[in-house]
């Protein structure tokens, strides 16, 4: 293991830190096609086609599913999930809500083990 260390510390001796560090995207297509391809199954040639039949990221993000249908290489999962993406709100509200009720199954489920697996009934009975 110590020798693999040292195999890579060789190979990059000497030249710069460009290789390892983390890529800036500094035009709008390499932002657009970065954006777009962290849509799951989107690529970057679906990204570059989607920029050039659309031109920029307003138009992309406000055609209809028809008009992405035309676009060479996007079948019906990928203008679904673009649509997805386009019109799921950004909402917090929905992130606390889950957070509440997975909390809420979790007090449940410690009452339940409390009360060592047996039935309480309430109300007389």
């Amino acid at each position: 293991e110590a020798a693999r260390y040292l195999e890579t510390v060789k190979a990059f001796d000497g030249k710069d830190d460009s290789l390892i560090r983390k890529r800036e995207f500094t035009t709008h297509i390499e932002q657009v096609t970065h954006a777009l391809g962290s849509v799951r199954s989107v690529n970057k040639t679906d990204a570059s086609q989607l920029l050039a039949q659309f031109g920029c990221w307003k138009n992309l993000a406000n055609a209809s599913v028809e008009e992405l249908s035309v676009c060479p290489g996007v079948g019906p999962k990928k203008v679904r999930r673009l649509r997805e993406v386009f019109h799921r709100p950004f909402n917090t509200e929905i992130a606390k809500k889950r957070r509440r009720e997975e909390r809420e199954k979790m007090e449940e489920k410690k009452r339940d083990d409390d009360e060592g697996g047996q039935v309480v009934v309430k109300g007389g009975e």
